[in-house]
C-alpha cells in the first residue's frame, strides 16, 4: 500500500530500506564469511583426498611383486630356438638352453577317395589323449566331407580336428590332434555299422588303414645340460617363474638365456611414487601455510589433522633414511623426495631385493605408509569425517540465511509501521496547528 508523505515529506519506504540494509550487512557478511571458510575447507579436503588416493595407487603398485620385484628375461642371440619371459618369482641368474625337438601334433590322413563316395556307416570312436569323441555317421551323410563335418561337430574343438585336401589322387580325410606331444596321441576304432568305416581305422598293433603323416612327437629340451620331455612347446615348470616357449629345434647348439631385475620397470614405478609422494607433501604445506608479508592464512592454516598427515610422512620416511638412501632416495629439507636414478641401479645389482623389502613387506615403510593412507582414504576415514562434518556446516548456514530474512522482513514491517504511525500524527499535528492559527486569525 501506498505510504502518504504530505506530513514529513520523509520518503519512508526508502528509509525503511536503508535502515534494514543497514542492520542486515553485518549479519549477513558474518554468514558470508563462516560459509566461504566452510566451502573452501570442503574444497582442500577433496584435494587432500585426490593427492592421497593418488598416493596409495602409487604404492600399491610398490606393494606388489610385479612393482618392486621386477624380472625380465632376454635371450641375446635372435637365432636361439625359443622365448622367454619371466615373472617376480623368478630367480635372477644366466642358464643354458638347448632345443633338441619340438612337440608336434599327431596327424593322421586317409587314403585318396572321391568327393562323392559313400565311406560307410555306423560309429567312429576317436581317442586323443583323455578325450574320447564318439561320432555316428548315418546312411547319406558318409562321404568324407559328411565325416569331416559330423568329426568337428562332436568334438567341439577337443582333442581332435578334421579337414579334407584334394590332391591329385583324389580327396583325403586328415585328422590333426589338438594337443601335441603323446599327450595328444590319435586312436581311431569303428563300431557297428555296414564296416565300411573300417578305411578310417588307425590302431596300432590291430589295423592301420589311416597313415601317419606327423607323428605324435614331444618336446626335448636341455637346462644346463640337464633333460627335460614335454608334451608341449609351452614350458611353464622348467625353470620356477619363468615360462620358456619352443619355437625351433637347434639340437647342435646352445643358447643363453638371462634373467634380470627389470630396472627400467622399477624405475618407473618408483618415480611414479616419489612424484606423487611429493605432491602430498607440497599439499599439505600449502594447505596450512600463513604468508606473514601479506597476513593472509591459507585454506587450512593451523589444522591439526593436516599438521599430522604431514608430520606423517615426514617422520616415516625420516626412520626409513638408511633404507632410503641406499637405493638412491634422498629426503630433501622440504620434506620433499629426490630419487637418484643412477645409485638406485647400483643398489639394484648389489641387492635385487632391497626395493622390495623396503615396499612389499608386512612389516616396515611400506606397510606403514599404507596404514596411514587406509585410515585416512576409508570411508569412515579422517578425510571422510571433516568432509561429512563440513557438509554439516553448510547446511547451517542455509538456514542462518532463512532466519535472516524472516527477521528483516519482520524488521521491515516493524519499521514500516512505525514510520506511517508517525507520519499519521504529524499530518494530525499540522492539521491541528492550521485550524487553531485560522482561530486566532
Amino acid at each position: 500500500m501506498a505510504i502518504s508523505t504530505l506530513g514529513s515529506g520523509i520518503d519512508i519506504p526508502s528509509l525503511v530500506s536503508q535502515l534494514v540494509a543497514a542492520e542486515r550487512s553485518p549479519i549477513e557478511n558474518r554468514i558470508a564469511r563462516g560459509e566461504n571458510a566452510a566451502k573452501t575447507q570442503l574444497s582442500a579436503m577433496g584435494s587432500l583426498k585426490g593427492t592421497f588416493s593418488s598416493l596409495q595407487s602409487a604404492l600399491e603398485k610398490l606393494r606388489k611383486d610385479d612393482g618392486s620385484n621386477a624380472r625380465v628375461a632376454t635371450v641375446p642371440d635372435e637365432k636361439a630356438g625359443f622365448t622367454a619371459t619371466a615373472s617376480t618369482t623368478a630367480a635372477v641368474g644366466d642358464y643354458k638352453i638347448k632345443v633338441e625337438s619340438l612337440a608336434t601334433a599327431h596327424r593322421l590322413t586317409s587314403p585318396a577317395k572321391a568327393a562323392d563316395a559313400k565311406i560307410g556307416t555306423g560309429k567312429l570312436i576317436i581317442e586323443a589323449g583323455d578325450e574320447k569323441i564318439e561320432v555316428q555317421i548315418k546312411e547319406g551323410r558318409n562321404t568324407l566331407a559328411d565325416i569331416r563335418s559330423a568329426i568337428n561337430d562332436a568334438a567341439a574343438g577337443k582333442g581332435v580336428q578334421a579337414s579334407l585336401v584334394n590332391a591329385d589322387g583324389g580327396q583325403h580325410l586328415v585328422l590333426t590332434a589338438v594337443d601335441t606331444g603323446s599327450e595328444g596321441k590319435l586312436r581311431v576304432t569303428t563300431e557297428g555299422g555296414d564296416g565300411g568305416l573300417s578305411a578310417l581305422v588307425y590302431d596300432p598293433g590291430v589295423s592301420t588303414q589311416l597313415t601317419e603323416t606327423v607323428k605324435a612327437q614331444d618336446a626335448v629340451v636341455y637346462v644346463d645340460g640337464l633333460k627335460r620331455t614335454s608334451s608341449s612347446n609351452s614350458l611353464t615348470d622348467l625353470l620356477p617363474g619363468v615360462t620358456i616357449s619352443l619355437k625351433e629345434a637347434k639340437p647342435d647348439d646352445e643358447f643363453t638365456l638371462k634373467i634380470a631385475t627389470d630396472n627400467n620397470s622399477l624405475k618407473s614405478t618408483l618415480a611414479s611414487f616419489v612424484s606423487a609422494y611429493n605432491a602430498s607433501i607440497a599439499l599439505t604445506k600449502s594447505l596450512t601455510a600463513y604468508n606473514a608479508e601479506t597476513k593472509t592464512a591459507s585454506a587450512l592454516t593451523g589444522d591439526s589433522m593436516v599438521r599430522g598427515f604431514q608430520s606423517s610422512l615426514r617422520n616415516m620416511a625420516s626412520e626409513n633414511v638408511v633404507a632410503f638412501k641406499a637405493l638412491g632416495l634422498k629426503i630433501n629439507t622440504d620434506g620433499t623426495l629426490t630419487l637418484n636414478s643412477s645409485d638406485l641401479t647400483k643398489a639394484l645389482g648389489e641387492d635385487p631385493g632391497a626395493l622390495s623389502r623396503l615396499f612389499s613387506g608386512e612389516e616396515g615403510y611400506g606397510a606403514d605408509l599404507e596404514g596411514m593412507l587406509k585410515s585416512v582414504l576409508a570411508d569412515d576415514g579422517l578425510i571422510d569425517s571433516r568432509t561429512d562434518s563440513l557438509n554439516a556446516r553448510i547446511k547451517t548456514y542455509d538456514k542462518q540465511y532463512e532466519d535472516l530474512d524472516r527477521r528483516m522482513e519482520s524488521l521491515q514491517t516493524r519499521y514500516t509501521a512505525q514510520f506511517t504511525a508517525m507520519e499519521q500524527m504529524v499530518t494530525q499535528l499540522q492539521g491541528s496547528s492550521g485550524f487553531l492559527s485560522q482561530q486566532l486569525g
